[in-house]
């Protein structure tokens, strides 16, 4: 049942629109959605009267995961990861830039805007060059994914000779004409290699959970590559390929665990793979958000080295721990 008080806050902000005060509209949003964590209509307003991209997402990420059929949340989240990834890199805030726009790639690979932006705060010119490459794959016409092209083509021509990519990679840049790209030079999540070694990838900002975590894997006879944070952590699954096991936090700074995993699921190579939430929070609404986003088990924290094995066992039956 809604709280009474939530109710009189939400005609407060009926009177509110009506009068065009957002300022007072979203105050009294806010404050509806602290009382109230799971009442949709307010996370709906909230996100039409947001301050910024950002707390739109935040709104809207907040409506999905009550219900995942709202059709209008689902549809007006991409454009508002763009805005706010946008907002990121104007802001000179690049790791933010990169998780937001590439969440917005992975629902949408052909949004040209989206590549072209992360173009901007990729980590080398060669990187830049692959993203262009994509945004002139989806349209040769793009004129400023063609101007990037020249700009960091000019960049790796001019590097000294320690910083310069390799020859190879330097024709393999997309050209203003041709607007092809290598994919070997395409930072992809979908990597289909199989790691040598049975693998977990553990994801979590605090050193010594990962640390704890490492050292049980390995007397577990796992190989083990460790990730502070969302992004990181996509970045490793490009490098290894595919792991056996994701072992991941659910609160970390920009990407948090419940993104990371529903990202991992939309892929089709990652789908499978299971992944295990590690939290101190054991509420039945954070059970529900991990279900959601597709965690296999939730295990809380303190964590207890025989509880991760039981789970890595009962999910990872093929694997001999």
């Amino acid at each position: 049942m809604t709280n009474p008080n939530v109710i009189d806050l939400l005609r407060e902000a009926t009177i509110a629109v009506r009068a065009n005060d957002k300022p007072r509209t979203r105050l009294l949003l806010l404050e509806a959605t602290r009382l109230d964590p799971r009442n949709e209509t307010a996370w709906q307003w909230l996100a039409g009267v947001a301050e910024s991209p950002a707390e739109a997402c935040r709104a809207l990420e907040s409506i999905l995961a009550l219900n995942p059929n709202n059709e209008k949340a689902k549809a007006a989240l991409g454009p508002a990861r763009l805005q706010a990834g946008i907002a990121a890199v104007k802001a000179k805030d690049p790791q933010t830039a990169r998780r937001l726009l590439r969440s917005v790639i992975a629902n949408e690979p052909r949004n040209e805007t989206a590549w072209v932006w992360l173009a901007s705060v990729a980590e080398s010119p060669t990187e830049a060059l692959a993203h262009l490459g994509r945004a002139l794959e989806i349209n040769p016409e793009n004129a400023a994914a063609k101007r990037g092209v020249l700009h960091y083509r000019a960049k790796l021509a001019a590097a000294p000779p320690a910083e310069q990519a390799p020859k190879q990679a330097l024709s393999d840049a997309p050209t203003v004409s041709a607007a092809k790209t290598d994919t070997k030079i395409v930072p992809r999540l979908e990597n289909r290699r199989t790691p040598p070694q049975e693998t977990v990838l553990i994801v979590d900002d605090s050193r010594t959970i990962r640390k704890l975590v490492a050292m049980t894997m390995t007397a577990a006879g796992f190989r083990v590559i460790e990730a502070e944070d969302g992004s990181t952590a996509l970045d490793r699954i490009r490098e290894i390929g595919v792991p056996t096991l994701i072992l991941l936090d659910v609160a970390m700074p920009g990407m948090d665990g419940y993104e990371l995993c529903r990202l991992v699921r939309r892929n089709p190579d990652t789908q499978k793979v299971p992944v295990i939430m590690l939290t101190g929070k054991d509420g039945f609404f954070d059970k529900i958000r991990g279900r959601l986003a597709g965690t296999n088990a939730y295990l809380s924290k303190p964590l207890q080295p025989d509880a991760l094995l039981a789970a890595v066992r009962k999910h990872c039956p093929a694997v001999k721990v």
